[in-house]
């Protein structure tokens, strides 16, 4: 039975041992073919995906870096809007990749590919069957609870707290969960923790964790049913909080 990405939500895991194993081609087809054709958080945005196969051979060097069969790369513009759009793709492929039981592990110092037509590698992610586990089990979450990352200003609706739960369910760069929700009962205005400093660039990581939580939040919103969008509200734009940039709002769409 093939599982839709929904599901996979709750049960993705990180894999850091994989088996030294081909993945069929049909699989690789239909990514492929998924990948074409699924919506981009920014579609005017340029970008490329990239698989290379290294079975048999030596992994890429980073000390972060686990040994996999395939590495999966994102090419694209340095901004911004392109580190969201390509977590945001690269978090649903991941989906799309584990649903049809191939492990995933994003790579967040590893470089694989160089520059192409303008395009800088910006993500990378590991692939292929996993040795043990490939699904997470209820009790391994390490997630923050909802009370840590929200700031709840009315009642939120049945729709927003499910919404709520899988954003606060992405990946991100060394745990690090740098998501924070304001919550209104039919919509979300999602922050973003800024790093002052830091060698490793933690403030281009986090947009790529900001914009799994993204697709996170639009692939529940389809499951729900409900008509929704993102959209970025001038006078929050301006408005600071600390150590947070606003990034964008979730919005119901009520009659």
């Amino acid at each position: 039975m093939i599982l839709n990405l929904y599901n996979m939500i709750e049960l993705r895991r990180s894999i850091r041992d994989f088996q030294n194993r081909q993945v069929e081609e049909t699989i690789w087809e239909g990514f492929r073919k998924y990948q074409r054709e699924l919506f981009a958080l920014y579609p005017e945005i340029p970008y490329k995906i990239e698989v290379t196969c290294v079975l048999g051979g030596k992994k890429a060097g980073s000390l972060f870096s686990v040994k996999a069969p395939y590495y999966i790369s994102l090419l694209t513009t340095e901004d911004r809007e392109s580190y969201l759009n390509a977590g945001y793709i690269m978090e649903e492929l991941s989906l799309y990749l584990v649903a049809r039981g191939i492990g995933t592990c994003y790579q967040g110092m590893l470089k694989v590919k160089k520059e192409q037509e303008n395009l800088s590698e910006v993500l990378v992610m590991a692939a292929g069957y996993p040795k043990k586990y490939l699904y997470r089990s209820q009790e391994n979450r390490n997630r923050l609870p909802l009370s840590k990352v929200c700031v709840f200003k009315e009642e939120p609706s049945k729709e927003i707290m499910a919404i709520l739960k899988a954003a606060a369910m992405a990946p991100s760069s060394f745990n690090s969960q740098p998501w924070r929700f304001i919550v209104y009962k039919n919509r979300i205005h999602i922050f973003m923790q800024k790093v002052n400093n830091g060698i490793f660039k933690r403030n281009k990581l986090h947009l790529l964790d900001i914009g799994m939580a993204l697709n996170h939040i639009m692939i529940t919103a389809e499951e729900l049913w409900v008509e929704a969008e993102l959209k970025e509200i001038d006078n929050l734009s301006s408005h600071s909080i600390r150590n947070y940039e606003y990034i964008t709002s979730f919005i119901l769409k009520t009659e």
